[in-house]
């Protein structure tokens, strides 16, 4: 099996994971599980890589389509300010991201109860900028009887709630209904609907507490695990490995793995398959 890195440090951030203070010491032991919750002041910021790759080649020679390739980027998530929209106080977060030659930014409007924080409206899932180069014209990928054009929209579909188009940025657009990414108090083994899109769930569940090192930094860390009920199944699709680990200070680590994505020759003929990897860490954070 051989392993090829096609980018390191790419982003584009959203809050479902993120983190928090000037020269960090790291969360070395056990919050309350109670009185956990997501950092939330205004001028909260959060410096964070990605690295994104395809591994686990069957057979090997399937490297010829996917050439070495290596991007370098970087991004940060802000806490800017308030506004009102609809009567309701909302948060907004500015996630943005740049690699040579390219900029990108999204927003996305949060609140903060007693018992979650919630998503309410976003203006872009900031995927503009993906992962993996295109594919040579020779080849093809489905995943699931879906067909794609590249890695990137694989792993995107996936990762921002199944949406087709993910360019667009010049409208608002709110999550009906509000979007919990965390849930509040944190309590092991509980789980959550994410959303609902057709015949799929999307979960969340909180599994284990597990001491993360990011940047040489230990933080003590719920995992948390998404997962996909595709097509009305009772069970989670086995293909779709997805953990998010948050600390008290936010998000320290995220590791998804979609397993088994076929490759096609240009008749339409399966050739082999390939899996690929998305991970994002914590650099560091400021908090005010």
């Amino acid at each position: 099996m051989k392993i090829k890195i096609l980018i390191i440090f790419i982003a584009s951030f959203s809050l479902t994971f993120t983190a928090c203070k000037d020269e960090p010491t790291g969360n070395n032991s056990p919050p309350s599980e109670n009185n956990f919750k997501y950092p939330y002041e205004i001028n909260s910021f959060w410096y964070y890589g990605t690295r994104n790759f395809t591994t686990n080649y069957r057979p090997d020679s399937l490297e010829v389509y996917f050439p070495r390739d290596t991007l370098i980027g970087i991004g940060g998530a802000l806490f800017l300010k308030d506004t009102i929209i609809n009567e309701d106080t909302l948060r907004l977060l500015r996630n943005s991201h740049s690699e040579i030659g390219h900029g990108h930014a999204t927003l996305e409007l949060y609140k903060q109860t007693d018992t979650g924080l919630i998503r309410v409206a976003f203006y872009s899932n900031g995927v503009n900028f993906g992962p993996f180069r295109l594919n040579p014209n020779s080849i093809t990928l489905s995943f699931k009887g879906k067909s794609f054009n590249s890695l990137y929209e694989i792993v995107n579909y996936y990762k921002y709630e199944l949406r087709d188009n993910l360019a667009g940025d010049t409208a608002l657009i709110f999550d009906n209904p509000p979007i919990v990414a965390l849930k509040y108090p944190i309590v092991q083994n509980d789980e959550w609907v994410f959303k609902i899109v057709g015949t799929t769930k999307m979960t969340k569940k909180y599994t284990t507490f597990e001491t993360v090192n990011s940047m040489g930094v230990s933080y003590y860390c719920i995992k948390i695990q998404k997962q996909w009920y595709l097509d009305g199944s009772s069970n989670p699709d086995s293909h779709l490995i997805f953990y998010d680990y948050f600390s008290k200070e936010g998000m320290i680590k995220r590791d998804f793995t979609i397993k088994d994505i076929a490759i096609n020759n240009s008749l339409g003929q399966l050739i082999g398959f390939i899996d690929a990897k998305d991970e994002a860490f914590l650099n560091f954070y400021t908090h005010p």
